[in-house]
């Protein structure tokens, strides 16, 4: 495969999943929160939002981490690497998801925050914030699928000797 066809292919993976991260952020960024009336919440409402945020938090700190881990490898910060076509678009699609992750966990949370702030916990099960959980649950599972499916093709590639592909 020439350079060229690499690149258009990188460029390619690339846009469809520029579309698929907007037309997701489109349908996350559709809703509205509902109305209520301010009360102070109850402690059922605060133990479930912070579970829900614990949980989050360590989809965060995960999806930094492996982005991080994706962006060295990508740039070839860690030496005696080859990494192939197949390889590299593996690594980004994974780490486009990852992102996306992140950016619907800090959505979700600043969706939690508006909720303490007009004293409005009972909102925490509303759709408007439940889909932008769900967003950063399955963007993460994707992630990691992919980064499954990078282990699963590095471990049954034949080792490859030369210079970088």
């Amino acid at each position: 495969m020439t350079s060229r066809a690499r690149q258009k292919c990188i460029i390619g993976v690339f846009a469809a999943l520029t579309l698929v991260g907007g037309i997701a952020f489109a349908y996350v960024g559709a809703g509205r929160f509902g109305v209520c009336t301010p009360h102070p919440p109850q402690d059922g409402y605060i133990k479930t939002v912070s579970a829900l945020d614990a949980i989050v938090q360590l989809g965060l700190n995960l999806a930094t981490a492996l982005v991080g881990v994706g962006t060295a490898l990508l740039l070839g910060w860690k030496g005696g690497i080859k990494l192939t076509l197949s390889v590299k678009l593996t690594i980004l699609v994974g780490m486009l998801f990852l992102v996306q992750s992140a950016l619907y966990a800090v959505w979700w949370r600043l969706g939690i925050a508006e909720l303490w702030v007009n004293e409005c916990l009972e909102l925490v099960s509303n759709p408007y914030l439940g889909t932008r959980y769900q967003a950063h649950v399955y963007f993460f599972l994707a992630g990691l699928a992919a980064l499954g499916i990078l282990v699963i093709t590095v471990l049954f590639s034949e080792p490859t000797i030369g210079d970088d592909t």
